[in-house]
């Protein structure tokens, strides 16, 4: 039986539809619409790979609302400053906010990190050698046996005795173009591929997901790499968990809902 989530993925892609069928894609839609916005926004990001910047903005601002709930970052309590930027405010000097929507960046990054979750060199799979695509050949260039690179072959040869100063014999020899090379002085050889049969991807450690890149996510905040090691790492965990949370509760949503 095919996943809720596939199911929803078909029903939003238009050219998945022409495929096997899989119910009627307006029952799935209307009950994905009963759906929190935030968890219809990320299925229809995540599963229906219908990624725009309208939608990846709103769900920014609403992911950024919850995490606001905790009280962590509420508007009140966060103002986005780190201690220099602190000290310089309570003394009076003048200074420049510069991560005054960090918890929007946070949510954005977070958002797009939870979409494409898939390692882009084993696609997903977190093995190499299991899909049936046969490896392409190589192709290498050698020399050429027969005239050993010098692209003609000697074909006749005689000798004169006593003609070169009356001290050595002369010899006269006939050339013509290699055939084995067609007078290249190279061959080329197909060498057949290896197959190494099932490996674990080195890129994700056979977890089949996007590894992680600390730079990136700080350059993403607009922190520095020690102050996102020492204060952000952890939240980016918490965001996910609250993504998982999110997407379960749509699950059960339009789960309930189709069984109407």
């Amino acid at each position: 039986m095919i996943d809720l989530k596939e199911q929803a993925g078909v029903a939003m892609n238009v050219r998945s539809q022409l495929g096997e069928p899989t119910g009627d894609p307006k029952v799935t839609l209307g009950a994905l619409a009963f759906a929190a916005e935030l968890g219809s926004l990320l299925w229809r990001m995540k599963y229906g790979q219908d990624v725009k910047q309208k939608g990846l903005r709103r769900a920014t601002l609403l992911l950024a609302n919850r995490i606001r709930w905790s009280g962590k970052f509420a508007r009140g309590k966060f103002t986005g400053l780190d201690r220099k930027e602190n000290r310089a405010r309570r003394s009076g000097h003048e200074f420049e906010r510069s991560h005054a929507d960090i918890v929007e960046r946070l949510a954005q990054r977070a958002i797009v990190e939870w979409v494409a979750d898939r390692c882009p060199h084993c696609e997903g799979r977190g093995v190499f050698g299991r899909s049936g695509k046969p490896p392409s050949a190589k192709v290498i260039e050698s020399e050429c046996p027969t005239c050993h690179g010098e692209r003609s072959v000697v074909v006749s040869e005689e000798r004169i005795p006593f003609a070169h100063n009356g001290r050595a014999p002369m010899v006269f020899r006939e050339y013509q173009r290699c055939d084995t090379c067609n007078g290249r002085g190279s061959i080329h050889n197909e060498q057949k591929p290896s197959r190494d049969g099932r490996q674990i991807c080195p890129h994700c450690g056979g977890t089949a997901r996007l590894a992680v890149d600390n730079a990136e996510r700080a350059l993403a905040l607009g922190v520095s790499i020690e102050l996102y090691r020492a204060q952000w790492e952890r939240y980016f965990h918490m965001v996910f968990s609250m993504l998982d949370k999110v997407d379960g509760s749509a699950a059960d949503t339009v789960r309930r809902q189709m069984r109407v």
